[in-house]
């Protein structure tokens, strides 16, 4: 009956959003291409081997980055496997093929209706499945677990807005949850929404963030060099004002039009959560009166004041660059993205109110004196001119927000073991 009544909901919603979806889908590129796929049709060609195979999926790019590391473990602990992994967005999968080695092939996630999540399991048929954060998708875990095949969900969290909704509907949430054999999660606090929503008690434990360990992962010497050919690192200071979502650009720019008064020299690079966003942005930016370069055009030196990442796969490395910094998705409520990766490079991270996608990394980074909260427009500008006009400062706190980073790592390590041990066991926890 739970079953029924969520495919019937699914349905539901499903035609209702049909119109629109069908205008993303002509509209906008990034839409484009995937339906076969969501459709379990064209899915990749397994190799003719007797290897067995792990499914991973991550959503989009920040899960498919945390995914790296468990990749590149697995493949360490299960030599005679291949792995496929899924993703919903084109990032997504664009992020996997150009930054996570080892992988067999990569597809997106099917619509989660019986019919085509069944033939999807049927024909990747891996030994287990592991999905990054808490993703639920109710038919496939259930199709993967008619298969005796385990489900782990790891890195997993839940904020306050999902435990709020899941709670409220815990009565379906516990055989929903049912088939997954492990769920690894972030934090303590995540373990124990885990358990009110429905999880056993007995399956769930606390690993810690992998983000932390994926952090310490800076970019390459030889991505380093890749950089400095396409640009060449300016001896003017540097802000970076990474993962910006709607409504901080605007906000991004006109502190940065307020630093060109008192730093005359300074540049900015600007980069969007979602790159398909460039074209809006840098109508922005035109109207600030400030000359700029796309990532994708620049090639030798950096003139111009401002750099518009327009292209994925150049953030982690553009931090080499910065002395500043500032996370977006934080000065509007959307949860904050990723400050361990500032942090990792020694970068106090600056991030706004709303940080509840990093909660104890952003309270660990503040107790720490390694970074700082801004509430606005106006508070962002006194920290950056701060950060900016004081070397020493900006240092020690890059330093402390780093040492934090280095304590917290481990939850790599954590996860593989557990799922090892599951496996080992061949028994349901």
């Amino acid at each position: 009956m739970h079953y029924f009544l969520y495919s019937i909901l699914l349905t539901i919603l499903l035609i209702s959003a049909l119109p629109f979806l069908l205008w993303k889908h002509v509209s906008t590129p990034k839409y484009r291409g995937t339906i076969k796929q969501r459709f379990g049709f064209s899915l990749p060609e397994l190799p003719n081997n007797n290897k067995q195979r792990i499914w991973i999926h991550a959503v989009s790019v920040g899960e498919t980055i945390a995914a790296k590391g468990i990749v590149e473990k697995l493949l360490v602990e299960f030599p005679n496997h291949e792995i496929f992994l899924s993703t919903v967005t084109k990032t997504g999968q664009q992020v996997a093929k150009e930054k996570l080695n080892g992988l067999t092939a990569t597809f997106y996630l099917p619509i989660d209706f019986q019919w085509i999540v069944k033939r999807v399991v049927d024909h990747i048929q891996p030994q287990f499945f592991v999905v990054m954060e808490t993703e639920l998708w109710p038919n496939l875990f259930h199709a993967l677990q008619q298969k005796k095949i385990p489900v782990f969900t790891i890195n997993g969290r839940l904020s306050p807005g999902s435990f709020k909704q899941y709670y409220r509907f815990r009565f379906f949430m516990a055989k929903f949850l049912q088939p997954v054999e492990l769920f690894a999660m972030q934090s303590s606090m995540d373990a124990q929404r885990m358990a009110k929503i429905g999880g056993a008690s007995k399956r769930i434990i606390n690993t810690g963030n992998l983000k932390y360990d994926q952090a310490l992962k800076t970019a390459s010497l030889h991505e380093m060099e890749q950089l400095a050919e396409k640009i060449a690192k300016p001896s003017a200071p540097v802000w970076i004002a990474a993962s910006t979502h709607p409504g901080e650009e605007e906000q991004v720019l006109a502190v940065y039009l307020r630093l060109l008064e008192k730093v005359p020299a300074l540049k900015l690079i600007l980069t969007p959560r979602h790159p398909e966003r460039s074209d809006k942005i840098a109508k922005l930016i035109k109207n600030t009166g400030c000359g700029y370069v796309s990532i994708t055009k620049i090639q030798g030196e950096w003139s111009e004041p401002i750099l518009l990442v327009d292209q994925v796969g150049w953030l982690t490395r553009l931090y080499g660059y910065a002395q500043v910094a500032y996370v977006g998705g934080s000065l509007i409520p959307h949860g904050g993205q990723n400050i361990l990766e500032p942090a990792a490079w020694s970068i106090p991270p600056v991030f706004g109110p709303h940080t509840f996608n990093f909660k104890d990394a952003t309270q660990q980074i503040l107790e720490a004196d390694g970074g700082v909260k801004v509430e606005d427009e106006n508070s962002l500008y006194n920290t950056m001119l701060d950060l900016l006009t004081y070397e020493e400062k900006r240092t020690v706190m890059g330093q402390n927000a780093f040492k934090v980073v280095k304590a917290n790592t481990g939850a790599l390590d954590r996860t593989v073991a557990a799922i090892v041990e599951t496996i080992n066991r061949g028994q349901p926890l």
